[in-house]
């Protein structure tokens, strides 16, 4: 009794060591118990990796070649350690010949893929900025018959697509996060697919100037105020997973915010498929060794590049003034109708307490309620201000007339079995 006293007024007289200690000793407990739960995920998903790799392939034919392209500063450097932490061991297990490039500039990716030859598939290991640039040079190509699938390692800053391919909890934690990146790469080696909408982002060139090659796209294209608040959350991250809600109190108020977003747009109504708007998607014969033959055949189908569809080249136009401009692709912003990109106009002015409580309801639900839905839109912005930036899938462009195209399922990206394939 009398060493329990002894200790209890130890702890009193040195309070302020006790409390540190005692928060230590809780985050070093929790980062063992991390670390411990790690273990076992990689070693469950090594051994079932392994099996793949113990597979007979035939004679006649090498190892299937995969090629990563890899951003190594994407989520400000971590990407390389944990690709080399908790993807790559399962990729060369299975048994996959696995080579990767490093995107050493802000655009490498696109000149990667547009010259890239003798691979199988294209794995992104990055974020939705690296993806966008992949998608672009794979799109850019005039050899349709050989587009490869792509695999999404979600090791970015911002991983819309991947989070929609492989859900998390989304409460940050490191176990999580090795869970969606397990997922996401035994979906390469089990080679489940789904084909994945892209929008097409093209520069409205003057007469005399020689047309831009286009950007494409798969989750959004923002301008306005919300995506200035979004852009600032990582300057937050002493609230970690609260630091998305903190940026809109902390910025709500100021004028360095993008208010004023005005123009035109044009757009045409939504169409299930026609020959004004369609092209024939490309056959992607699969090639992984590995692969059970398809047991169900495909009835074949009436080619909708074939029907004439009379409203689709119906164009209507609409001003708008506002504080918040966003286009989302079906991948983000399922309308359960035909294909369509959704455009939501926000209102033109917000008081502080509006302006924060829609910004947390954007964290908690990207989705947008009512919107207008069109298959191709121009957007013809007026009185842009300086330095005003336009952000297409996390990477920001200068503001300009552009016009704006949906192509329906014309990536095939791996997924998991639950995942409607197609």
């Amino acid at each position: 009794m009398e060493k329990v006293v002894k200790f209890g007024k130890t702890i009193r007289n040195n309070w302020k060591k006790s409390v540190v200690g005692v928060i230590a000793l809780y985050y070093g407990a929790a980062t063992v118990k991390e670390k411990y739960e790690i273990n076992l995920l990689m070693r469950a998903a090594c051994r079932e990796a392994a099996k793949y790799g113990d597979s007979m392939i035939p004679i006649d034919r090498n190892p299937t070649l995969v090629t990563v392209i890899l951003n190594p500063v994407a989520n400000k450097r971590k990407a390389k350690q944990d690709y080399e932490n908790y993807c790559e061991p399962l990729l060369h297990l299975a048994g996959l010949q696995v080579d990767v490039i490093q995107t050493a500039t802000e655009g490498n990716a696109k000149e990667i893929v547009e010259t890239l030859k003798g691979t199988e598939a294209i794995i992104v290991a990055g974020g939705d900025g690296t993806l966008s640039e992949t998608v672009t040079g794979l799109l850019r190509r005039n050899d349709e018959a050989n587009r490869f699938p792509l695999g999404v390692l979600p090791l970015g800053r911002t991983n819309s697509i991947g989070n929609i391919l492989f859900p998390n909890s989304g409460d940050g934690g490191n176990v999580e996060k090795v869970k969606q990146l397990i997922e996401a790469s035994m979906a390469i080696i089990n080679g489940n697919t789904v084909w994945k909408d892209a929008i097409k982002i093209e520069p409205i060139a003057e007469d005399t100037e020689v047309p831009p090659k286009p950007i494409y796209a798969m989750s959004s294209v923002e301008w306005g105020a919300f995506k200035d608040v979004f852009a600032k959350k990582d300057k937050y991250w002493i609230y970690g997973s609260l630091r998305d809600y903190a940026s809109f109190v902390f910025n709500g108020y100021k004028e360095s915010l993008c208010w004023n977003c005005s123009g035109t747009i044009k757009y045409t109504p939504p169409c299930a498929g026609c020959r004004n708007c369609l092209r024939k998607r490309p056959e992607v014969k699969r090639k992984w060794f590995f692969l059970m033959p398809s047991v169900s055949s495909q009835t074949k189908t009436s080619d909708p590049t074939d029907l004439v569809n009379v409203n689709c080249s119906k164009t209507e136009e609409l001003c708008f003034k506002t504080c918040d401009f966003r286009i989302l692709s079906p991948n983000i912003n399922n309308t359960d109708q035909v294909p369509a990109l959704s455009i939501a106009i926000g209102k033109n002015g917000y008081s502080y307490k509006d302006f924060v409580t829609e910004g947390w309801n954007r964290v908690k639900n990207a989705e947008v309620s009512q919107p207008i839905l069109a298959r191709t839109i121009e957007l013809l912005p007026n009185g842009i201000e300086q330095d005003a930036t336009i952000e297409i899938d996390k990477e920001e462009f200068e503001v300009k007339p552009v016009k704006i195209t949906l192509l329906p399922k014309v990536v095939k990206l791996f997924c998991k079995p639950a995942v409607n394939t197609g």
